[in-house]
C-alpha cells in the first residue's frame, strides 16, 4: 500500500503539467458546422473540376499537406486547388462520402473526419464509369489556424486498393487518348 502511495505521488507532477488549457480553440458547434461545410463543398467540387471555388475562404495562406498520394509540404491554396484540377478533379466525376460523425479537438482546433466513400473514377467521359466502393473509406484530418481556417490537411486512403489503381490506370489511359 505504501509502495503504490509513493509511485503514485512520483507521478503527481503529470497531473499539473498534462491537463488541458482552459483556452478553448473552437467550440463542437464551429468544428461541427467547419466539418459539414468542408465536406459539402469538397463534395460539390468534383461535378465540375471546380474545388478553387466550392472551397473558397477556407484555406489558410499556407497549407500543410500530407495526403495519401504523395502530396505533401507546405502549399498556398492555389497549389492545393491546382493539383485537384489536374488529378482527382479531373478524373472522378462523383464523390458520395458518408461522414460519420466528426471527432471536434476543441482545444487544438483539430477536426477528425472519416466514412465510407464511393467515387465514380471515369475522366468526364460518359462510357467510363467506374464506380469504386472502399468501405474502409477516406480520413481527412483538418487542423484550423487562429482565423479557422484550414492550416493543415491530413488525408488518409488505400492509395494502393487495387480496384481504384485499375479504373485510374484506365481512365488516364483514356485521359491521354483524348489530348
Amino acid at each position: 500500500r505504501e509502495q503504490g502511495r509513493q509511485l503514485l505521488a512520483s507521478f503527481a507532477h503529470l497531473r499539473t503539467t498534462t491537463l488541458p488549457s482552459i483556452t478553448m480553440g473552437i467550440s463542437l458547434a464551429t468544428g461541427d458546422a467547419i466539418a459539414n461545410s468542408f465536406r459539402d463543398n469538397f463534395i460539390s467540387g468534383f461535378a465540375e473540376n471546380n474545388h478553387a471555388e466550392t472551397m473558397k475562404g477556407m484555406m489558410a495562406e499556407t497549407v500543410k499537406c500530407n495526403w495519401a498520394d504523395g502530396f505533401n509540404g507546405d502549399k498556398t491554396a492555389d497549389e492545393v486547388w491546382d493539383q485537384f484540377k489536374n488529378t482527382w478533379g479531373a478524373m472522378v466525376s462523383r464523390v458520395c462520402w458518408s461522414m460519420q460523425t466528426p471527432v471536434i479537438d476543441t482545444t487544438q482546433s483539430r477536426i477528425v473526419m472519416a466514412g465510407p466513400l464511393v467515387i465514380n473514377i471515369d475522366g468526364g467521359f460518359p462510357d467510363n464509369a467506374n464506380l469504386i466502393h472502399d468501405g474502409r473509406g477516406m480520413c481527412f484530418i483538418l487542423t484550423l489556424d487562429d482565423n479557422q481556417k484550414v492550416c493543415a490537411w491530413d488525408g488518409f486512403w488505400d492509395n494502393e486498393y487495387p480496384p481504384m489503381l485499375e479504373a485510374l490506370g484506365k481512365t488516364m489511359a483514356k485521359m491521354h487518348e483524348a489530348k
